[in-house]
């Protein structure tokens, strides 16, 4: 496929150009494996970074699942693949979410975004600029596992949160991930957080096993992101197709979400033109 840079008349309007090269984060949401939360801690993520008044947009790349848009309580119209067939363009498919949230609906099935054709990419990345004009936080929900599509979205993607839940079959998944992600980038930050943790002590024993194997076999050092907490609330929300942090505000997960966003806010550092850079990378992977 033709990389970004040779693409022709990658934007027609140079002053959309010039204006995307702000500072933004790009950050990539995955788990070694299926069942963990990980769509819920995007969402929670997303709405936590809004509510502190963060402009966030949110990318369904789970392009099996596609099912971020049920947890928000959404219902698209019309998907990414709309936007990839030429039938709509972006702005036309994006859903207004919790808490001034815009999500990028994604459908089951569609062509992976690392292998579309130049005039498919040109299209979506010049909509894609577009979206960045106001924008703080780009949060991709990927596909759990470790496969081709995956590893791609998080070689362009700024930082990675890595969910795991403190049970050792998961964790053993989330080191598979370290691993693979260490042998395409071993520079790339990683963040754990640990999901479903009964309590602070089984969050960092779960943080301490996964970073003993890392350091041992890779040398490689895993950001601590903290914990989301049991918690019946959560379970509750998602039967509801509403986010724990918007439905019940005031629960232990809620607060944890709150305080695993501001931590992302606090150690994450801003990058210039965000959005491009991680569609540049994308392509060229």
């Amino acid at each position: 496929m033709t990389g970004l840079k040779s693409a022709p008349n990658l934007v027609a309007n140079q002053q959309l150009e010039d204006e995307s090269l702000f500072h933004s984060r790009v950050i990539a949401i995955t788990s070694g494996k299926g069942g963990v939360g990980k769509t819920n801690v995007a969402g929670g993520l997303a709405m936590s970074l809004a509510k502190a008044g963060q402009k966030v947009v949110v990318l369904d790349a789970d392009f099996r699942l596609a099912n971020l848009d049920v947890l928000l309580g959404l219902s698209p119209k019309h998907t990414l693949e709309h936007v990839l067939r030429g039938d709509r363009v972006i702005e036309e498919i994006i859903l207004d979410g919790p808490f001034g949230i815009r999500l990028i609906p994604a459908s089951s099935g569609i062509q992976e975004l690392s292998k579309l054709e130049t005039q498919t990419e040109l299209r979506l990345i010049q909509g894609l600029q577009r979206v960045a004009l106001d924008t703080d936080w780009l949060l991709i929900d990927t596909a759990a596992g470790i496969h081709d599509s995956v590893i791609k979205m998080l070689m362009a993607a700024q930082e990675v949160v890595l969910v795991s839940t403190p049970e050792p079959p998961s964790l053993l998944d989330a080191y598979a991930m370290v691993k693979a992600i260490h042998r395409m980038d071993p520079t790339k930050p990683i963040w754990l957080l640990v999901n479903n943790a009964q309590n602070q002590e089984e969050a960092e024993e779960s943080l301490d096993a996964l970073q003993g194997v890392t350091q041992h076999y890779l040398g490689k050092e895993i950001n601590s992101l903290g914990l989301i907490p049991s918690d019946n609330h959560v379970l509750q929300a998602v039967r509801q197709q509403l986010g724990v942090v918007d439905l019940f505000p005031d629960s232990p997960a809620a607060k944890a979400f709150r305080a695993v966003s501001l931590r992302l806010m606090e150690k994450v550092p801003l990058k210039r033109d965000g959005f491009n850079a991680f569609w540049k990378e994308l392509s060229q992977s």
